[in-house]
């Protein structure tokens, strides 16, 4: 009973972790999105900031908050790490169920067989929503710049109370 308590419990673990903002693109359509990237910003401050990367410059990063939807220029100098989330991430979550079943066919020899299937699912689970994203650790602001609505920066027609 604890089993199928946890397994459930597991099961509403990864499909809970299945949100992602609207405006991200699917995979597909990575090329026509019109929006910036989802970016998640942790200042030196112990502030953090969520929200649509609007644009970056030689100074500043430029962030359509999520919950103010209002926007915010955060200096790179105050920055402390960074999370970048460009495309909807795939999610596999409801293949855990259907891999605990199917080892059950190999009889006695399930009880090898169902952690190993367990182990490759979270795995390709995990890694699935991992997919898209990438981090101070493997990107430079120069290259950041790419995932931003305005990549060359904000036109000067365009005031920042006007985004959104």
């Amino acid at each position: 009973m604890k089993t199928n308590i946890t397994l459930i419990g597991l099961l509403f673990l990864f499909l809970g972790s299945c949100a992602s903002p609207k405006y991200l693109p699917s995979a597909a359509k990575i090329d026509v999105n019109q929006y910036g990237s989802y970016i998640k910003i942790k200042r030196k401050t112990d502030s953090k900031i969520n929200g649509e990367f609007i644009a970056i410059d030689s100074n500043r990063i430029v962030v359509l908050q999520e919950e103010t939807k209002k926007c915010v220029s955060v200096p790179i100098s105050d920055l402390k790490h960074f999370k970048l989330i460009y495309a909807k991430p795939k999610h596999y979550g409801l293949s855990i169920p259907t891999t605990i079943a199917l080892p059950f066919i190999h009889g006695l020899y399930s009880i090898v067989t169902i952690p190993i299937h367990l182990l490759v699912t979270i795995s390709v689970t995990a890694s699935g929503e991992r997919a898209f994203r990438y981090s101070d650790k493997n990107m430079n602001y120069d290259m950041l710049k790419m995932f931003a609505r305005y990549p060359q920066g904000i036109p000067h027609s365009i005031a920042l109370d006007s985004i959104n």
